[in-house]
């Protein structure tokens, strides 16, 4: 029942690299939120479904399958989803006036 140290050191690098990337998350999200792509009403909207989804993310993550590591693995991806509500702008602009909007040949 012993784990070789090759066993262990590449479950611990995929573990890492995919943490990794993982914590890219609120970058991300800022960046589509400054692109216009999306708002905090977003993750309002799906707060239940990212509970459930960084459990499942965390259960592939995790290379056991005991609830200890699941939840150590859970909580700073859900924490990632709640700065990324944070860092995302407010709300979606008003709709804007036609007349409002620039014409090529003023």
């Amino acid at each position: 029942n012993t784990i070789s140290l090759d066993s262990y050191m590449n479950n611990f690098y995929t573990l890492i690299l995919i943490m990794g990337v993982v914590f890219e998350l609120p970058l991300v999200f800022w960046l589509l939120s400054s692109l216009g792509l999306i708002y905090r009403s977003f993750f309002r909207k799906y707060r239940k479904q990212a509970v459930v989804g960084s459990m499942v993310l965390a259960a592939i993550i995790t290379p056991s399958g005991d609830p200890f590591s699941l939840i150590i693995v859970t909580i700073p991806l859900y924490m990632l989803w709640e700065i990324s509500a944070f860092v995302v702008k407010k709300d979606p602009p008003e709709e804007i006036e036609e007349e409002d909007l620039p014409t090529v040949f003023e």
